[in-house]
């Protein structure tokens, strides 16, 4: 060990306070440069070149000396070396250690922490993650140098438990008013969700968390310190919920800036490959459709198309976006790409795989299942069977595609394994060939794994499998494959409704949710098959009243916290998850009612269909159908409005420009073009975050939505809220919207 001295640059008397070193070093190695930027935005990635180039010439920079010692900290010095030197001259005898931990002094350093930071260590003892959340926040507001200085006396056991209490896991569990419910466009648009989604399509929850995080790590760096390999697992995670994969590679990539490479171990690739290629759901908010694998990325990188072919998937990619807004497009780039794109090479998944078998890493099962996901989303579904299923898991596919026009059943031998498959791998095989428009595969793979290693499948395995054939037949995934030549890639219409008798038959016997009734309808609505879709819509409605009795339930609950003037974070995020759910059924349900009246279609004047059927639909389901209710008949089009209902407004917000690249003439060239975002006003949306105390309990109890009352409305309610003030009602409501 080197001496004080040369470290430190003076002799330092026996007995100084290692905090006291510990302080002095760090000071003196504050000059090292930043790469972070603290005002950052949340519409575009942390990590884009552009962004990069600008912020890493700076420097941190603090308010004093690097080799100045405050006049606080000589006094802490000379007082603890006095007691020493006086404790060692009136006990001859050494004193055995006390096992019990000691009492924090006066003088601890913990005890000076800025308030925001206090406050976040009482939430952390707690583990009440909402709270930790808003005080890092105003962690972030801080000065550069004072939270600099707060980092650097903050314990580093410490430092890790905040990332380790800040998991993007443990937060979507706790903070996460929507949870697992993926947001559509048109969901994002119709129940006003501006709040919580950005334009991208991504949480805004998660994308200020890793801007949150970065500002934490660019104090650390400040101090001299580096992170340790558990810290970047947690950054990595962060990274890959603001789908954010550029963001993932950067971080990665400090860990070769900061000579760190050897700790790298099998969880952190895991992480990594994980954040890198989105292959966990919670990375793409739950979207099947971002995780998609197109034909038009797969020319050139695993096969090639005629130039026709290309040309018409390009016309469609012109047309979908139209409707897409900037959901599930690259921020790193200035025009329009997808965000599956910048994954369809192969060179990265292939140079990880390469690396963790040169280094002898542990192939473990999350590691495994993470590479298929990985190489299923380039489409090397080969490499997938040969290299991982038949290395690994025992499991020999001997066909993996279709004849011209036929299906052929795909033959898998049972062979020594060297891991056992669990549920963890039925997952990874759903996600890998569902996203390939291999369903016929996947099910196979997965009704092979379970009757040969006797694991149960889950629901949510089910609802993968429907979810997937769901998308894969819908009109922009067929009509792409279509054009591709690829039509075995394309399931029937009826499989969703297979796969809906098998799991709900013998052996499985499992009972659906909400969710797979949604899947169910829409299909047998598209099929236009009415007559089967009108029972399983009776049925779903059953669990949207059980939803709304939780919603009012929640809500009583949630003002009855307000009024004894106390904040649990359970309370409330029980309310803001109700409310989310009830209007996330309500939209659905909407759906259905929309699709049936448009897919209405009768020629004959007299059809039983038009005169009898519609206008019962309409008087059943009148809490979900649009008001105007628009039908087509034979003679032309009937619109009924209901004068007791709210009509839904829609109201243009505003024009995104994009630039979406497209093939003239054998050049690129960018056309340009303006995407409409809406606004739709209703009482049924999340629309607005008024304070409780504005809101009637009637209007909590039957509406969604929290927007300003009218006028008159809006004079009694604040009468009523400054007497309930008036009662000692000190708490402020507030929504602690991330």
């Amino acid at each position: 060990m080197l001496p004080v001295t040369s470290m430190v640059g003076f002799a330092a008397p026996r007995g100084t306070c290692s905090r006291i070193l510990s302080l002095r070093l760090h000071r003196r190695s504050r000059a090292a440069s930043c790469t972070y930027n603290k005002s950052l935005s949340q519409c575009q990635s942390l990590f884009s070149p552009a962004r990069n180039a600008s912020t890493t010439t700076t420097t941190t920079t603090t308010t004093r000396p690097a080799d100045v010692v405050s006049d606080e900290e000589v006094a802490l010095f000379y007082d603890i070396f006095n007691r020493h030197r006086h404790a060692a001259s009136t006990n001859t005898k050494p004193k055995v250690p006390s096992a019990r931990v000691a009492e924090p002094t006066p003088h601890d350093p913990v005890k000076h922490l800025p308030h925001p930071f206090q406050r976040a260590l009482k939430a952390l003892q707690r583990k009440d993650t909402r709270g930790l959340l808003t005080h890092l926040q105003q962690i972030c507001d801080m000065r550069e140098f004072e939270l600099h200085e707060a980092i650097a006396v903050l314990p580093r056991t410490t430092f890790t438990e905040f990332l380790r209490s800040l998991d993007p896991l443990c937060v979507a569990k706790d903070v996460d008013p929507a949870g697992q419910t993926p947001i559509s466009v048109g969901m994002y648009q119709t129940l006003n969700m501006g709040s919580t989604i950005d334009d991208w399509g991504v949480r805004k929850l998660y994308s200020q968390l890793l801007q949150r995080m970065l500002v934490l790590v660019k104090a650390l760096k400040a101090s001299g310190q580096v992170l340790q390999s558990e810290e970047y697992i947690y950054l990595l995670r962060c990274a890959g919920a603001a789908s954010d994969p550029m963001g993932a590679k950067w971080i990665w990539n400090e860990m070769v800036r900061t000579q760190t490479t050897d700790w790298r171990q099998s969880e952190a690739y895991t992480e990594y490959i994980s954040a890198r290629f989105l292959t966990r759901p919670l990375y793409t908010g739950y979207d099947k459709t971002k995780r998609m694998v197109l034909p038009r990325d797969l020319h050139w990188s695993r096969l090639k198309l005629a130039r026709r072919r290309v040309s018409g998937l390009d016309r469609l990619r012109f047309n979908t976006r139209l409707s897409k807004l900037l959901f599930r497009l690259n921020k790193d780039v200035p025009h329009t790409e997808d965000l599956t794109r910048m994954m369809r090479k192969k060179g990265p998944a292939t140079r990880l795989l390469k690396r963790i078998l040169k280094d002898s890493h542990r192939m473990s099962e999350p590691l495994l299942c993470a590479l298929m996901i990985a190489f299923g989303r380039i489409g090397s579904l080969r490499f997938v069977g040969s290299r991982i299923l038949n290395q690994y898991f025992g499991i020999r596919m001997m066909h993996l595609t279709y004849n011209q026009g036929t299906t052929n059943k795909t033959q898998i031998d049972h062979i020594p394994y060297r891991i056992r498959p669990t549920i963890r791998l039925l997952q990874a095989v759903v996600e890998t060939y569902g996203c390939n428009g291999e369903i016929f595969v996947a099910f196979q793979l997965v009704d092979h794994i379970s009757k040969n290693y006797h694991l149960p499948i889950p629901l949510f395995i089910w609802q993968d499998l429907l979810e997937w054939t769901y998308i894969m037949n819908s009109p922009s995934a067929s009509t792409a494959w279509k054009y591709a030549g690829m039509l075995s890639k394309i399931p029937s219409s009826s499989v969703v409704e297979l796969i809906w008798t098998t799991m709900t038959s013998a052996p499985y016997h499992v009972q659906p949710g909400f969710e797979q009734y949604s899947i169910l309808i829409r299909n047998l609505l598209a099929r236009n098959q009415f007559s089967k879709a009108l029972p399983y819509m009776r049925q779903a409605i059953s669990f949207y009243d059980t939803q709304c009795r939780e919603y009012e339930n929640a809500v009583l609950e949630y003002v009855q916290m307000l009024r004894d003037g106390v904040h649990i974070g359970e309370s409330l995020h029980r309310y803001e998850r109700a409310r989310f759910e009830k209007a996330h059924m309500w939209y659905d349900i909407q759906t259905w009612c929309r699709q049936y009246l448009s897919n209405i279609r009768s020629f004959n004047p007299s059809n039983p269909l038009a005169i009898i059927a519609v206008p019962d639909f309409i008087r059943e389901f009148a809490p979900f159908v649009t008001n105007p209710a628009r039908y087509r008949t034979a003679t032309g089009y009937v619109s009924l409005h209901d004068p007791a209902r709210e009509r839904l407004q829609g109201i243009v917000l505003q024009h995104l420009p994009v630039a979406i690249p497209m093939r003239h003439r054998r050049k690129w060239v960018f056309q340009r073009a303006k995407l409409r975002k809406l606004l739709i006003r209703s009482s049924n949306t999340l629309e607005g975050h008024v304070p409780v105390w504005n809101l009637d309990l009637v209007t909590l109890l039957t509406t969604t939505s929290r927007t300003k009352p009218p006028a008159k409305e809006r004079d009694e309610l604040e009468e009523a809220a400054e007497k309930k003030s008036d009662e000692g009602s000190s708490y402020d409501d507030d929504e602690d919207y991330f």
